[in-house]
């Protein structure tokens, strides 16, 4: 078992990793309108980049999954970090919509599929061994809420003094020169301190070395399956946080200082909300937490719904952020406890899959709605009744440490 020193500056290099890859999405956030503007397109045209983006991020999330599961979390971290600065970049450089489109639909969608929740939850698993992984993932996962909280207003102060491109230039040459050497020292030292296969003892098990085999495994497991069913109301409700929410505000003539307060607010809470909510997983409270956050993520939607007001965004924010990584936390978790070790990366990959296809659906839909109705109103109510649905499920559950393990893999045939 690792020090706990070594583990702490492991942890915290990770959590910058995070922090930093967190800019992937939330420029594109902060960004929106410039970026439509730029291109001369309305925000249904470029709300496709986002749908897109999520489409691919679903489909990267089980094979990251089985690429963690295999070369270790804190491998894949250092991947994504390099391939995230090509995407600031490219973007950046890009010039006209479909090279945009395709850059940070493919590159980019990749990059934060490699520096977000699927390969840190087998980081978590290969380093923290004491009981205390809700809390351990809580605090590294953070870093897309410090995000929110410094980097959101940090895109907007830089927003109105230099223009979009000249930004993504910038942060993309920091991923390069600095922080790809850094998950590079990240991934020796795990691999040192571990001092195991990275694949965390897949090579031993046959039947599990191909990533068919690893899906098919999982789908086996019941608790799985639902788990992902509600992780699609996750999925539409942070599509309206990272495309809709800014545009809302902008709707109701609520300027940048609003906006950026509102998503700070979000983070900070955020922040809260995941530290406690690690904090009762580690006390066996997984599907307690789980429940609590998609009817606390459904009252957030309502409140939105019925104050459109600068205060009434304010208590979103509030609400919202308490919800937001707990069910990603408890959701992991969940899965850590019925899946076999040797395939969590990939169990974790599938739901985010899912997950992502509610994103998509989220974005574009909300996009379309918008332009039809002039108001976002629609599509507020159907994030309240999904996540309503998803509360509903998880409750027909029973406790994920009474349920038995996914069965274990059958051999597959030799040729």
């Amino acid at each position: 078992m690792p020090g706990r020193s070594a583990l702490a500056i492991l942890a915290s290099a990770a959590f910058l990793l995070t922090l930093a890859g967190s800019a992937l999405k939330n420029t594109f956030q902060v960004y929106f309108l410039p970026i439509a503007h730029s291109f001369g397109v309305s925000r249904s045209g470029l709300a496709w980049a986002a749908t897109l983006f999520a489409v691919t991020t679903a489909l990267a999330s089980p094979l990251v999954g089985g690429i963690a599961d295999r070369i270790g979390g804190a491998r894949t971290l250092a991947v994504g970090t390099f391939l995230a600065g090509l995407a600031m970049i490219g973007c950046a450089l890009s010039g006209q919509l479909w090279l945009f489109v395709v850059v940070y639909c493919l590159v980019a969608a990749l990059a934060v599929t490699m520096l977000s929740y699927v390969p840190l939850g087998v980081f978590v698993d290969q380093l923290f061994q004491d009981g205390r992984k809700g809390l351990s993932y809580a605090l590294i996962t953070n870093g897309a809420a410090v995000g929110f909280v410094v980097l959101v207003p940090l895109w907007s102060w830089l927003g109105g003094r230099y223009s979009w491109q000249t930004v993504l230039e910038g942060i993309g040459v920091v991923f390069l020169v600095v922080l790809t050497p850094l998950s590079l020292v990240l991934a020796r030292q795990s691999d040192r301190l571990t001092a195991s296969k990275p694949a965390g003892g897949a090579e031993d098990r046959p039947g599990l070395q191909s990533l068919g085999a690893r899906v098919r495994l999982c789908l086996r497991a019941a608790p799985l399956r639902r788990l992902a069913l509600a992780f699609v109301g996750c999925g539409f409700t942070m599509a309206f946080i990272d495309v809709h929410f800014v545009p809302l505000m902008t709707d109701h003539h609520m300027g940048g200082t609003v906006s950026s307060s509102a998503v700070a607010v979000l983070g900070v809470f955020e922040i809260a909300g995941s530290l406690l909510a690690g904090w009762l997983c580690d006390r066996k409270l997984v599907k307690q937490v789980l429940v609590g956050a998609y009817a606390a993520r459904c009252l957030a939607m309502l409140l939105v719904w019925a104050a459109p007001s600068q205060a009434g965004v304010m208590l979103f924010g509030i609400v919202f952020g308490l919800s937001y990584l707990a069910s990603v936390i408890a959701s992991s978790l969940w899965i850590a406890q019925v899946l076999p070790a040797e395939v969590r990366g990939t169990a974790m990959g599938l739901t985010w899959m899912v997950h992502a296809l509610g994103v998509a659906g989220g974005s574009q839909l909300g996009a379309v709605l918008r332009d039809m109705t002039g108001s976002y109103q629609m599509i507020v109510l159907i994030c309240a009744a999904l996540t309503a649905g998803s509360a509903l499920i998880i409750l027909s559950l029973g406790s994920p440490f009474q349920a038995s393990r996914a069965p274990q893999p059958t051999p597959e045939p030799v040729a």
